[in-house]
């Protein structure tokens, strides 16, 4: 039985489904099969526990569906079930928190219980709040007369650790018309940016959208405001420097993308539209190939020279950070999902913003 497994799949998807090579990587457990005979018939299950992503367990079930024969006999295979025991033991240990946390509040005298209460009710005010769609920010972002702006929802948690509850976040360089009108409401707004080129890119946008901004603060050369500790966020704002200032002694920089690959994104833009298809351009601007979206993630990872992107879908974190890997300069989708953090190297448009 193990053999005609083993035997009847080898080479039908290449190196996707060796089971050879995804036994020794750790991703194919060992395959348990149990046979017992039923009217002169021999059944049974073949169970085989697996660490694969779900499109390829469902290939690997089609796969073992298609065995024919085991030794000189006919057989059949059909899938009876697929588990995630992830999900199963996710369960459990819910359960077993709960019963955990029941038990350990049972046990605690009633002043502790207050206490903990009293404790709980004080960070329930630095909870992060939805302001509008696609707004998060602080419990008193909008009732404060001064406004902290940070880029992500991560730099947000921050903030809010350090006690500084009047802050939003531009959820990345696509500020919202929200956080611009807000500004404008306030008597002080401070930008806290990243200490890297994406950090400039806030304030510049900002700016170039009308926003209100008096003072700017950069984190140190290379970190994120996300990773600074409350106490190092809280230094960094006794320096804060004017705008004047910030712009006065900032380091400019500048993308460069080949005009000949921004020119060939921008003849594209109209031809691949409502066509859920991916353009994928050399640095010149020639086209490497046209592919599926539902293909676009599969092909970026198996070339090397692809300097753009244009397709009709989503642009996604986890494009964006294999892109990223792949030094591509320019992604061009149909619209932009929710990131936090845009990688400076890549300069990142809807179709609509292509003129």
């Amino acid at each position: 039985m193990i053999g005609a497994i083993f035997g009847q799949t080898e080479g039908l998807f290449g190196d996707i489904l060796d089971l050879k090579k995804l036994q020794k990587s750790g991703k194919l457990g060992r395959i348990d099969v149990d046979l017992r005979v039923e009217d002169k018939r021999t059944v049974g299950t073949v169970i085989i526990p697996n660490n694969l992503d779900q499109p390829t367990a469902a290939l690997l079930a089609a796969t073992l569906e298609s065995i024919e024969r085991v030794g000189p006999f006919d057989a059949k295979f059909k899938l009876l079930e697929l588990e995630d025991v992830r999900e199963e033991k996710k369960r459990k240990v819910m359960e077993r928190a709960k019963d955990i946390m029941q038990r350990w509040a049972a046990s605690q005298r009633s002043e502790v219980i207050q206490m903990l209460s009293q404790v709980s009710e004080v960070s329930e005010v630095g909870r992060i709040v939805s302001l509008a769609p696609d707004v998060e920010g602080g419990p008193e972002a909008e009732s404060s007369s001064t406004l902290f702006i940070v880029e992500g929802r991560a730099d947000l948690t921050a903030l809010l650790k350090a006690g500084i509850k009047n802050v939003v976040a531009t959820n990345g360089v696509n500020i919202p018309e929200y956080v611009v009108n807000l500004t404008h409401k306030k008597k002080e707004v401070t930008v806290l940016a990243d200490g890297d080129r994406v950090g400039d890119m806030i304030v510049k946008e900002l700016l170039r959208r009308g926003a209100k901004i008096d003072y700017v603060i950069k984190a140190p050369h290379g970190m994120e405001v996300e990773e600074m500790k409350p106490i190092e966020i809280l230094d960094l704002i006794n320096k804060r420097v004017d705008l004047k200032t910030y712009l006065a002694t900032r380091t400019p920089f500048k993308q460069v993308i080949p005009e000949n690959l921004f020119e060939k994104a921008k003849g594209l833009k109209d031809r691949i539209r409502e066509t859920f298809m991916a353009v994928l351009l050399d640095a010149e601007g020639e086209v490497i190939e046209e592919t599926p979206v539902s293909q676009l993630f599969q092909r970026l990872s198996e070339l090397d020279n692809v300097a753009g992107i244009v397709f009709d879908g989503i642009v996604s974190r986890r494009l964006l950070d294999l892109a990223s890997a792949k030094e591509v300069k320019l992604i061009v989708g149909e619209r932009i999902g929710s990131i936090e953090k845009m990688p400076a190297n890549i300069i990142v448009k809807t179709l609509d913003e292509l003129k």
